[in-house]
């Protein structure tokens, strides 16, 4: 299963991604889901759910805190989304 940490902004997600980069991991930056998105457009990292700490350890490490995680969920005509 896939997961999507948002954070307070675009550049704050590729700050994340870079970081997990440089650790030998290769995410997505996809833009938020519309319903999911609070005022506008924006970004987030997606991930595999087994990941998840080591999203939470590299956010810790280059001081970029996650405000949500979301777990998504396939259904046949749209993703569903659960708050984690």
């Amino acid at each position: 299963m896939k997961c999507i940490a948002i954070l307070d902004s675009g550049n704050l997600v590729y700050k994340l991604d870079s970081e997990l980069e440089k650790r030998g991991y290769k995410f997505e930056v996809i833009s938020i889901p519309c319903h999911i998105a609070k005022g506008g457009c924006g970004l987030c990292l997606r991930f595999p759910e087994e990941y998840l700490k080591i999203v939470i350890d590299g956010s810790i490490a280059c001081n970029t805190p996650i405000r949500e995680v979301y777990k998504i969920m396939p259904n046949i005509t749209r993703n569903k989304y659960k708050r984690l």
